[in-house]
């Protein structure tokens, strides 16, 4: 497994604690971090990752305000990535966290196994879900069009489509 100390701390599989805290500025800025490096990891998916941080914004205050909350998780998100950044550097921390972490399935039990799946892969998650997954390689052959965009978004929710000339030729035969 990668990390060191702090990553390979023994917890117990459940949430941490967290109710009655409030995440910091810095926390909240940390975090939307991790968010942004996962569409850079994925290297498609900067841009609409960029876009979402109103929708990101309100995800993590509705984990964050009622029990269960996910403050316990976050803070130590931020814990768990900075000693990734300590002892790997800038991109290849974030590489290995999402591609080469080496957490075995079953119970999260060690902080990094917490922040991979309570944290990174809710993070993952909400980009695949909120528009994401066409640039992730997602697509329907019974929809040709996607819906994206934020709340507060100007551009239309649904993205019309327009038929290729050799889709329409294979439609016609």
């Amino acid at each position: 497994m990668i990390g060191g100390l702090v990553c390979n701390d023994v917890v117990e599989p459940g949430l941490l604690p967290g109710d009655g805290q409030e995440l910091s500025h810095r926390t909240r800025e940390f975090l939307w971090r991790i968010f942004v490096e996962i569409g850079n990891c994925w290297k498609n998916v900067w841009w609409e990752s960029s876009n979402l941080k109103s929708s990101w914004l309100d995800l993590v205050k509705a984990k964050s305000e009622c029990p269960p909350s996910y403050n316990g998780e976050y803070v130590n998100a931020v814990y768990v990535v900075q000693e990734l950044l300590d002892m790997y550097g800038e991109p290849y921390a974030f590489y290995k966290l999402f591609f080469e972490s080496g957490i075995p399935s079953g119970p999260p039990t060690t902080r990094l196994a917490h922040a991979k799946r309570y944290v990174v892969d809710e993070f993952i998650r909400m980009q695949v879900l909120a528009s994401g997954f066409k640039h992730f390689g997602g697509k329907n052959s019974n929809y040709k069009g996607y819906v994206k965009g934020s709340r507060y978004s100007l551009m239309p929710e649904v993205r019309e489509f327009i038929e290729s000339a050799e889709e329409s030729k294979a439609e016609s035969e």
